[in-house]
């Protein structure tokens, strides 16, 4: 028995630069109309990762913690294509979640979307999200497991790893 589902790795992080580095080499990769989950507990390194993704995809400025105002547009200079980074911290039931007009974001087949605390909203993951689920080891490393459900991210995925690990 596998010890991990058909599209799933794992991967571990020494520190926040690694950490930001590795979401800059998915950054590198991502096509318009993916979703990332982010999930993970408090600085377990969400925001470094998105932030390494912000500036792999090419985002004008860098992404940072969008706690406050839960949704923040970042914009590619090449193509104007769109990045957002979702925050869901402060979400406390869905129709606090259905107010932020997400479904218009997520269904926006020229725009990739970052969502960071993910669980708490199941809804918004689609079976073709990314989802990598942040682990503290200890103050410094992290485990990242990284999954999806269709071949077509997998594809992301496996470039991902073999541009990030050789493998």
């Amino acid at each position: 028995m596998p010890v991990f589902d058909q599209y799933t790795f794992e991967c571990l992080s020494h520190g926040e630069e690694q950490t930001q580095r590795l979401g800059a080499r998915l950054g590198l990769l991502l096509p318009a109309h993916v979703v990332l989950a982010l999930i993970g507990t408090l600085g377990s390194g969400k925001t470094q990762f998105a932030r390494g993704i912000g500036a792999g995809w090419g985002a004008m400025q860098s992404l940072r913690s969008p706690t406050f105002t839960l949704v923040q547009e970042h914009h590619r200079a090449r193509d104007n294509a769109i990045l957002y980074h979702i925050d869901l911290y402060r979400i406390e039931n869905s129709a606090a979640l259905r107010s932020l007009g997400l479904d218009e974001i997520l269904e926006d087949d020229r725009s990739t979307s970052i969502i960071e605390w993910a669980d708490r909203a199941p809804e918004l993951v689609t079976l073709d999200a990314i989802t990598v689920r942040f682990e503290l080891i200890n103050e410094s490393k992290r485990r990242m497991t990284f999954s999806t459900k269709t071949m077509e991210t997998w594809q992301i995925l496996l470039a991902f790893r073999k541009s990030a690990f050789g493998v």
